[in-house]
Formats: C-alpha cells, sequence, structure tokens
C-alpha cells in the first residue's frame, strides 16, 4: 500500500508542486502583498530608507519624557480615617442648589491623592471616612444640558479637618448660549497645530535646521504673526498642555514649582501629570467653543492634550502612534471632521497634535544634523508637511477666509540628552527647552508681522478665543496681546454673571509689533541669567492667587478606552 501511494506521489509531483507553488501565490495576494503596500504607503522612508532607524514613539501622552522609574505606583483614594467633610453646592446668584457638580478634595501636595464626588439634587456631597488633617476642596460644573448655565469653578483651602467639617459653595453661573453670531473681523473657525518637541529657533532661526526646509510653516508665517518671544512654565508635555486649553493651573491640587532653569530639579508630581487620569475642573478652550455651538475635536498623534480637562465637551479624539512617514491620515482624519461638520453655523475648533518630532529616537539627535542620521529634521519635515497638506485643503475648500489657524508646540527637546536646551538658557534665562514656535493667521490678525515681547503659555488661549470673539476660559490668567489683532477693539461677549478670574501676577501685553516678518533666519536669542518671564510661576511649592475648577459628563463625552481605531494602522481611538 505504502508503495502505491510512493507511485502515485512521484508521478503526479510536479502536478502537486505547481498546485502549491499557486496556493503561495494566491496567499500572499491575499495577505503578503497588501500588508507591504499598506506599511510603504505608511511610510516614505521604509526600511531601507536614509531614516531606516527612526522609531516611532510609542510612549502615549510623551511619558518617555520621564526617566525610568519617575511614575511610582499610584495611590487610590485619600488616607482612611474617621473625619468627613460635607456641605451644599449653591448658585451664587439664585441661592439654588446646583445638582451634578464636581467635587473634589485633596491634600494639595505633591504626591497626594485625590478624591472627588457628585452633588446630589439637593446639591449636597460628602466626604467620609477619611484622616484628620489638612485638605483643600474645589468645586465646579462644566456639563452642558441645553441651555441651563455651567459653573464656574471654586476652591476652599487649607481647611483643618479633626472629625467633621461643613464646607459649603456658592458658584457663579456661566451662560451657555448655545450658538453665536460670529463679529466682523472675526475668525469661524479654529485650527491648532501643536508641532510637539520642537524649538522656536529650529524653525525661525537656526539656518543649519529648518529654517530652509518648512516652507508650510513659513508660508502660515508670512501670512500671519510670528512671536519669537513665547515661552512655557514648565517644559513637560501635560502640564504644558493643560495651560494651552486652560491659560492656568490646578494649584488646589499640587503645587508643582517649576524649576527656574528647565533641567534643574523641580517639584514635578509625575504620577498624576502623566500617570494619572484625573480632570481637574478648569474651563478650556474647549468648553468656551462647545457652550456657544461649536464643533470640537482633537485628532492627531502620540499624545494626549486633553488628559487633564474635562472632555465632555470633545465631540471627538482620535489619536494613533506616530507613523513612520507624512502622517497624512491624519491629516485625513481632520479634513474629514471639518466636512462632517460644515452645516453648523457657530463653527469648529481642532486641536491637531502632529508629534512626529516626539520620541526618544528624535529627540537624541541634534536639531542642526541634516545627515541620514537627522532624525529631528526628517521628523520635523514630515511634521511640516502634513500641516502643508491640511493649509491646501483649507485653501481648495475655501475655510482660509474664515479660518484662524495657529501653529506652537507644548514643548521642546526635554528627553534628558545633551540636545535638551540645545541653543542655550535663551532670552529669559528659563532654558530654551521652554522656548517654542507660536504663530497665528487668520481673520483679523495683523500679516507679515514678528511680535518680539515675551508671551507665556497660557496667553495662547485669550487669544485664541479672542480670534473667534469669545470670552476666554474663566480661569485663564492669560492677556490678550492687542498688536496681533487688526482691530484693538475687544469683540469679547460678555455672558451672564461669568465672573472674572481673581488677580493675578501675569504682566500685560502691550508691546505693539515690531518689524515685518520675513523668511530669513534671525539671530537667535542670545542666553542669559535674566528670571524667567513675569511672576506668576507657583513658587517654593505655594499656591497661586489664581486657582479655579470645572466637571464632565455630556451627551457626546468620549470616555477613555483602546476599543476602536481610526482610519490606519497602529491607531487608537479614545471615544
Amino acid at each position: 500500500m505504502q508503495d502505491s501511494i510512493n507511485r502515485w506521489l512521484h508521478t503526479r509531483r510536479y502536478s502537486i508542486i505547481a498546485s502549491l507553488a499557486i496556493l503561495v501565490l494566491l496567499v500572499s495576494s491575499i495577505v503578503i502583498i497588501p500588508r507591504s503596500i499598506s506599511i510603504y504607503a505608511q511610510s516614505a522612508h521604509g526600511s531601507g530608507g536614509p531614516n531606516s532607524h527612526y522609531v516611532p514613539s510609542t510612549a502615549f501622552g510623551d511619558t518617555d519624557d520621564l526617566p525610568n522609574g519617575s511614575i511610582k505606583t499610584k495611590r487610590f483614594g485619600l488616607a482612611a480615617g474617621n473625619a468627613s467633610i460635607t456641605g451644599v453646592v449653591k448658585d451664587a446668584s439664585t441661592g439654588s442648589p446646583v445638582a451634578n457638580a464636581q467635587v473634589g478634595i485633596s491634600a494639595g501636595q505633591v504626591g497626594s491623592t485625590a478624591q472627588y464626588t457628585t452633588t446630589g439634587s439637593d446639591g449636597s456631597y460628602s466626604f467620609s471616612g477619611i484622616a484628620s488633617g489638612t485638605y483643600n476642596l474645589s468645586a465646579w460644573r462644566y456639563t452642558i444640558n441645553g441651555t441651563q448655565p455651567m459653573y464656574k469653578d471654586a476652591q476652599q483651602v487649607g481647611i483643618n479637618v479633626s472629625s467633621s467639617q461643613a464646607a459649603n459653595f456658592n458658584l457663579t453661573p456661566v451662560a451657555v448660549p448655545g450658538s453665536r453670531s460670529v463679529p466682523a473681523g472675526r475668525a469661524k473657525n479654529l485650527i491648532i497645530a501643536d508641532y510637539d518637541e520642537t524649538y522656536h529657533e529650529s524653525w525661525f532661526s537656526d539656518a543649519q535646521s529648518m529654517v530652509n526646509n518648512s516652507p508650510a510653516t513659513h508660508q502660515l508665517a508670512q501670512m500671519g504673526v510670528l512671536a519669537t518671544e513665547t515661552w512655557t512654565q514648565y517644559g513637560w508635555s501635560p502640564i504644558d498642555h493643560y495651560q494651552i486649553a486652560v491659560g492656568s493651573y490646578p494649584a488646589w491640587r499640587t503645587p508643582d514649582a517649576p524649576g527656574k532653569v528647565w533641567g534643574q530639579p523641580d517639584g514635578l508630581d509625575t504620577n498624576i501629570w502623566y500617570g494619572g487620569k484625573e480632570q481637574f475642573g478648569q474651563e478650556s478652550i474647549f468648553d468656551v467653543a462647545k457652550s456657544y455651538g461649536m464643533n470640537t475635536a482633537v485628532i492627531g498623534g502620540n499624545d494626549y492634550p486633553t488628559g487633564h480637562i474635562t472632555d465632555s465637551n470633545v465631540d471627538q479624539i482620535t489619536l494613533g502612534q506616530n507613523i513612520k512617514g507624512v502622517p497624512t491620515q491624519w491629516v485625513t482624519e481632520v479634513e474629514n471632521f471639518i466636512t462632517a461638520h460644515a452645516s453648523n453655523p457657530n463653527g469648529f475648533l481642532i486641536y491637531m497634535p502632529i508629534t512626529e518630532a516626539e520620541g526618544r529616537s528624535v529627540e537624541s539627535t541634534s536639531p542642526d544634523d541634516s545627515s541620514s542620521q537627522g532624525l529631528y529634521q526628517q521628523a520635523s519635515s514630515w511634521d511640516d508637511q502634513a500641516f502643508g497638506q491640511l493649509q491646501t485643503w483649507l485653501q481648495q475648500n475655501n475655510y482660509t477666509g474664515n479660518t484662524a489657524v495657529s501653529i506652537t508646540a507644548d514643548e521642546a527637546q526635554n528627553d534628558h540628552t545633551s540636545f535638551d536646551n540645545f541653543y542655550g538658557l535663551g532670552s529669559t534665562g528659563q532654558g530654551t527647552t521652554r522656548h517654542v514656535p507660536f504663530v497665528f493667521s487668520g481673520p483679523g490678525i495683523v500679516s507679515r508681522q514678528t511680535y518680539g515681547t515675551n508671551m507665556g503659555i497660557d496667553d495662547m488661549s485669550a487669544n485664541y478665543m479672542f480670534a473667534l470673539g469669545l470670552p476666554a476660559p474663566v480661569d485663564s490668567r492669560g492677556h490678550v496681546i492687542t498688536s496681533f489683532f487688526t482691530s484693538g477693539s475687544n469683540p469679547t461677549p460678555t455672558s451672564t454673571a461669568t465672573g472674572t478670574p481673581t488677580s493675578t501676577n501675569t504682566p500685560t501685553s502691550t508691546a505693539t509689533v515690531t518689524s515685518t516678518a520675513t523668511a530669513t533666519p534671525t539671530n537667535p536669542p542670545t542666553a542669559t541669567s535674566t528670571p524667567p518671564q513675569g511672576s506668576n510661576l507657583v513658587q517654593n511649592s505655594g499656591f497661586e492667587a489664581s486657582s479655579n475648577t470645572w466637571v464632565y459628563r455630556g451627551a457626546n463625552h468620549p470616555r477613555r478606552s483602546t476599543t476602536q481605531a481610526h482610519s490606519g494602522s497602529y491607531s487608537l481611538k479614545l471615544g
């Protein structure tokens, strides 16, 4: 029997081999070839290309900013005991109870935890079974439900609790108009492109870096205003993102004093900023935009700019790991969002983190390296090309006449390599890891201008909202820089009983526009020992004079998950 089988196989060996070959080809056509095409399509620089050592960052939320071991095991909840805090949250103007307000409690120190609760229909809340001690509390409500008001956050700091303690809140209502009329000379829409982990100098003053290799970025600068002295306070991604969106800092929760110079020891609470998901309860630009009926989105790469603001008023959060090549799919996602909401007369606000330069492989290279090993320049070029694709689409679809566009960064290189503070301490002495690009263009914004006075990161939220003719977030410490705009008058609508932020120490920006922007590089800022701009830093772990809060939920609340991927591979959708 075995001999018969062998003879049969021998006589038919060629037909069997041919059949197997055909089967292999079929499998290749179905699986392997399309996969290869897909990989190639995502990157013009494949494994055999000049930048084959580019490693797309997988450290979601910039956690690779930190040395290994910096994020410790998180503690959940407050220390247990027999003490309690109870109270009632009311509307300051009517005395009515505020239901569904958020209330948070924390010791307010680096390393301390927090606990949160929601008020009942009678406005009451309680924290029981906690240890005796000193606590900070904050209450707010930023849920949008029709035209019911939101409520500005309020704090009670340093409450001593030994057994039972009452802490009541009277919250100022913030009107929710639900729609808007775009003022003359203001933008209907806003797009913020965040070139994560890039220096101002590399884009605009270093001819050996990106000055002559970023046409889309420089075209926008020609069309608008370039702020050459824009500085963050921290140079740490989660905090910087928070300040861009809020214009403030949650001092009730943690002091986090920044170092005078970036790279010096500071009070950064790595657990809550990089490892936690707490929402600290301050109003953001997304809340303001949504309260006026705008559609809102965060779409882009390997970062999470809404990580600690309430995201209840962000309609879509679509983020993915970095791509080895021009991130065209992120551009497509933005275009799709705009198209889907084109009929909304109230406009849209989109925050787009373009994060190709984020990650250790990029941040371990020099901004001046133009060789095949120069990953900083390659990644920055991909950022610029992606933005150029979006700008072209906006022009072709008639959005440039009603859309304000900004390019900035939440930080420059900061992965603890020799390329941190690459351009020295800078004109403020803070360290150029804190010196970020800021370009702003659109209706009502001056063109071909350079603004050379110091601009703080808190100023971004105020100027973004001003460009839309909307109020700044209620806690924003930023100031409108009137030199950015063709009209000096403030068109900001006054929401009923919004209240104004408490006094802050940020200086008012009054300097006029200084010169016409050109594509030629300017001299880099000289290194000096001058102190950081302004005096609004949290010093010596003390609390700032101004600190407040806000809420979540809502009809379109995108919950954090990884269950649904958007177009393209290696991506996730939060929603």
